[in-house]
């Protein structure tokens, strides 16, 4: 009995924190989508933010997942829309700043909701992850900035400096053989 009424007082909470895990999955796997594209044209910066950032979305799966099941629900690890064939590297960035904005305005519902069913863990979850949102959205406002600035120069600088990180790994790789 006691269950039950665990789960229905947390059902708003579990719903909310179920939508997010959604978000973060598909996100994870955009930004993956990304880094791929940019590694194999060498865009090397470029490849290592779409990573990193994709492995943080993965993070903050992780934290809805466990606060859902601590609030006795179950996680529905689905995510909440195909990963889209962008190649065009402005398209990308565009692309990646309206998912992280969006986000950042769906956890900012999400929090105000989780505080009026009076759930303060998540309710601070939320918001917590709102603020780490929000770098992702200005990493990517300066990456777009800086193709705005430096247009193809910006990428080609980027993809000679992966062109001699894999020339110098090439080397070593084969001065060990």
């Amino acid at each position: 009995m006691e269950t039950t009424e665990v789960k229905s007082k947390y059902r708003v909470s579990i719903d909310l924190l179920n939508d997010a895990v959604g978000k973060e999955i598909a996100a994870s796997l955009q930004y993956m989508y990304f880094h791929t594209h940019f590694e194999d044209a060498r865009y090397q910066y470029l490849s290592r933010i779409m990573r990193e950032i994709s492995i943080a979305e993965m993070r903050h799966i992780e934290e809805f997942s466990d606060r859902i099941l601590f609030l006795e629900g179950d996680v529905d690890m689905n995510p909440s829309f195909r990963t889209r064939q962008v190649v065009d590297v402005r398209e990308m960035l565009l692309l990646a700043m309206q998912l992280e904005q969006s986000t950042i305005d769906s956890y900012n519902k999400a929090s105000r909701i989780a505080a009026e069913h009076n759930d303060a863990v998540t309710h601070k979850m939320f918001q917590d992850i709102i603020a780490e949102e929000e770098q992702h959205l200005d990493t990517f406002r300066t990456e777009l900035q800086n193709l705005s600035d430096y247009g193809e120069e910006y990428l080609a600088l980027q993809s000679v400096a992966g062109s001699k990180h894999a020339a110098r790994a090439l080397h070593h790789h084969s001065r060990e053989e």
